[in-house]
C-alpha cells in the first residue's frame, strides 16, 4: 500500500514557520512546512553541523580574555572561526529563502507582501549576526596582521658600564668622573638564542620582567617626520603583576648604544640631539639599525635599553592622530583637573579646535582634546607632560569597558590598525593578555611604581650612566625616588 504525499504547506504562517525554522537550523523550515528535501538542501544541513561542531571547538575553550587572544593568536584558526561564521550564515539564508518561496501564499497579493516582510526581517535577524561577526573577524585578522610581527622580535639588551660615566648632553662628550668598573644594574635575568643576525629572547620562560616600550610619536605640524614626544617603558613582572613605567622624557641629550653596535659606532658620545630626534634620524638612515621597515623604533629600543641598563623586549609605536581615533571609539574618557590647564593648539589641522583653557574639574574629553591635555606645555613643562600622558593611560584603561569595547568594535578595529604599529609577535598575543591580567589583578595603575628620568631625578642635559641604572633597579624593587607622587596624586578622580 503506497503512502500518500501529503501536501506542502502555504500561506502567511507556514511562510513566516519556514523562515524562522531555517534560521534555528538549515533544513528544519523545509520539514514544518513538508517540502522535499532536494539534494542542495542536505548539502546545506551537512555544511550547518560541520560548521556548528567546528564552533562548538574553536569557542569552547574560551573562558577568559587570554583563552581569546590565543584564538586571536593562531591565525588559521581565527581565519577559520571567521570561514564558520559565514558558513552559518549562509547555509541558512539559503534554506530560509528556498523554504519561505515554497511555503509562500498563493492567493492575496496583501498576505504575499505581507509575507515577503516578515520572512524578510526573520532572516535578517537570524542571518545578520553572523554575516556581521564573519566580517568582524576578517577586520580584526585584516588590522592584526598590520599591528602585529610575524617572527620573534628582537630583544635590545644593554652593555654593561665599565667606568661611571657622565654625559654632558649639552656637547654630547662622555666625561669619566671615577675609576674602578661598574657592573651593569640589571633585574633582568634573561636567556638567549644566538643566530648570525640577531639575538632573540623567550619573552616569558627565563625572564623576570617583560619590558614593553612604549612610543608616542607625530609628525606634527612643520615637522619633517615623525618624532616620539613619549616615551615610556612598561615593566612587568608576569608572575606578580609588579608593574613600574619609567618615563623617558624627550629632550634627553646623548641618549647612548650598546657598544659593538652601528648605532653606537655612528654615535660613540651618544646621539646628536634631544631623544624624540633618534626615531626621524634612523627613519632615514635605518641601516644603522638593520634596514627593516621599523628600523627607526629598533633604534629607539637600543638607546633606551643602554640608558635604563635593562633588555628591552617590545616596543609599541602609537601615531597621535591615531590615537584619537582610539579614544573617540571609546566613547571619550573621563579626566579630573585639579586647576585650569592651558592647552596647545590642535595638533592637526584635520581635528577640531580645542580652547585655549581646558578649567579646573571633571572633563569627558573626546580624542583630540585629550590629545591636547597630554601633550600642552604651557601650563608648566615637558616634566608636567609626563605626568598627564600616565593619567591618560589610566582613563583609556578605565574606559575600555565591555560595553565601549562592543559598541565601538568596528572604529576600534579600523583605528587600531592604522595607528599602532609593534614587534611583538601575533602568536604571543595570548601570553601578553595573561600578561595584562596579572597587572589588573595587582591593582592596575593605581599600584604601579614610576620612575620620570627628570629633574629633580636627573638632568636631562648632563646624567650619570651609573645613577640612572641604580633609580631604574630601585623602582623596579618597589622603591620610587623621594617625592613621587602617588596615582592619586597625580590623577585625582574629584
Amino acid at each position: 500500500m503506497n503512502s500518500e504525499v501529503k501536501p506542502v504547506r502555504t500561506g502567511y504562517m507556514p511562510c513566516s514557520a519556514a523562515a524562522v525554522g531555517s534560521v534555528i537550523f538549515p533544513g528544519l523550515g523545509h520539514l514544518i512546512v513538508r517540502a522535499r528535501f532536494r539534494r542542495t538542501v542536505i548539502v546545506a544541513a551537512a555544511l550547518n553541523l560541520a560548521a556548528t561542531v567546528a564552533a562548538i571547538v574553536i569557542a569552547a575553550p574560551v573562558n577568559s580574555r587570554p583563552d581569546l587572544a590565543e584564538v586571536i593568536a593562531d591565525r588559521s584558526v581565527f581565519i577559520a572561526l571567521g570561514v564558520t561564521l559565514l558558513v552559518l550564515g549562509l547555509t541558512r539564508l539559503w534554506t530560509a529563502v528556498d523554504s519561505a518561496w515554497i511555503a509562500r501564499p498563493r492567493e492575496g497579493s496583501a498576505i504575499r507582501v505581507a509575507s515577503i516582510f516578515t520572512s524578510a526581517a526573520v532572516v535578517i535577524g537570524g542571518v545578520g549576526p553572523l554575516v556581521v561577526a564573519a566580517d568582524y573577524v576578517r577586520e580584526t585578522d585584516r588590522a592584526i596582521e598590520k599591528v602585529f610581527g610575524d617572527e620573534d622580535a628582537t630583544t635590545a639588551i644593554p652593555s654593561p658600564l665599565t667606568t661611571d660615566v657622565t654625559t654632558d648632553g649639552s656637547a654630547q662628550t662622555p666625561t669619566t668622573i671615577g675609576g674602578g668598573s661598574v657592573p651593569a644594574r640589571t633585574t633582568t635575568t634573561i636567556a638567549t638564542r644566538t643566530s648570525t643576525t640577531t639575538t632573540t629572547v623567550a619573552p616569558f620562560a627565563d625572564v623576570e620582567r617583560v619590558n614593553v616600550l612604549l612610543l608616542g610619536g607625530d609628525a606634527g605640524p612643520g615637522r619633517y617626520s615623525m618624532r616620539t614626544d613619549t616615551m615610556v617603558l612598561v615593566s612587568i613582572d608576569p608572575a606578580t603583576g609588579s608593574t613600574a613605567m619609567i618615563s623617558v622624557p624627550r629632550n634627553l641629550y646623548g641618549l647612548p648604544f650598546p657598544p659593538g653596535t652601528p648605532l653606537a659606532d655612528r654615535f660613540p658620545d651618544g646621539f646628536e640631539g634631544i631623544a624624540n630626534a633618534v626615531y626621524p634620524h634612523v627613519d632615514g638612515h635605518r641601516e644603522l639599525a638593520g634596514g627593516g621597515d621599523d628600523a627607526a623604533a629598533q633604534a629607539v629600543k637600543q638607546g633606551i635599553a643602554q640608558f635604563l641598563g635593562i633588555p628591552v623586549h617590545y616596543y609599541v609605536l602609537v601615531d597621535m592622530l591615531g590615537f584619537v581615533r582610539v579614544v573617540d571609539a571609546l566613547g571619550g574618557i573621563d579626566i579630573y583637573l585639579p586647576e585650569r590647564i592651558h592647552t596647545s593648539r590642535s595638533p592637526s589641522k584635520d581635528l577640531h579646535p580645542v580652547p585655549h583653557y581646558f578649567e579646573a574639574g571633571q572633563h569627558h574629553f573626546d580624542g583630540t582634546e585629550a590629545l591636547s591635555y597630554s601633550r600642552t606645555r604651557y601650563s608648566d613643562s615637558d616634566y608636567g607632560r609626563m605626568d598627564r600622558q600616565r593619567c591618560v593611560l589610566g582613563a583609556i584603561a578605565a574606559a575600555a569597558t565591555p560595553t565601549a569595547l562592543a559598541f565601538g568594535l568596528t572604529d576600534l578595529v579600523s583605528a587600531f590598525g592604522d595607528a599602532v604599529r609593534t614587534d611583538i609577535p601575533r602568536d604571543r598575543l595570548g601570553e601578553m593578555a595573561q600578561l595584562v591580567d596579572r597587572f589588573v589583578e595587582a591593582g592596575g595603575f593605581s599600584e604601579v611604581n614610576t620612575l620620570h628620568l627628570a629633574p629633580p631625578n636627573i638632568e636631562t642635559s648632563r646624567w650619570d650612566a651609573a645613577e640612572v641604572r641604580a633609580l631604574v633597579t630601585d623602582v623596579l624593587a618597589g622603591t620610587e625616588p623621594e617625592g613621587t607622587k602617588s596615582t592619586s596624586e597625580q590623577c585625582p578622580t574629584s
